[in-house]
């Protein structure tokens, strides 16, 4: 498992007011099941700069100890903002194929999934084969069946 950056989530903030006044310090931004927390600490109100990194650390760590991490289940059936299927694991893929010097695309609704011990599975259906809503729909059929019988 790869180690943590020791930094995520925390960045360095400099900034000049108007007056000519630079403040100095570290943001803890996070983002949890949709709510955002931001804290700012400034060097000058912590003793430096390494007093205000130590205590932007403990603030995130904190934070993220008392956050309700998502279930593997849940992650699995929330939609991400790139999903243009409309279902989960439900992607629109084209295959590109080089023949005699002319291009062939073909394109497939593919469904995949993690089967009960861990590993991966795909099953593609041919929009040249089914069509565009039966290859969907059999996408669909065939990810949500993974899902139930991988029991997760």
């Amino acid at each position: 498992m790869a180690r943590k950056d020791p930094r995520r989530n925390i960045s360095r903030i400099e900034t000049k007011s108007s007056t000519g006044k630079v403040s100095r310090g570290w943001m803890v931004r996070l983002q949890r099941r949709n709510q955002k927390t931001q804290c700012f600490f400034s060097d000058s109100v912590y003793g430096g700069n390494r007093n205000a990194l130590v205590a932007a650390k403990a603030f995130r760590d904190q934070s993220e100890a008392e956050a309700i991490p998502f279930s593997t289940k849940e992650l699995a059936s929330k939609p991400s903002i790139r999903n243009q299927s409309g279902t989960v694991g439900v992607q629109l893929h084209r295959e590109v194929k080089l023949r005699g010097g002319y291009e062939y695309y073909y394109w497939f609704w593919v469904a995949q999934w993690i089967d009960g011990r861990g590993q991966r599975k795909t099953r593609s259906y041919s929009i040249h084969r089914y069509g565009d809503e039966e290859a969907h729909r059999l996408a669909v059929a065939a990810r949500r069946k993974g899902v139930t019988q991988a029991n997760r």
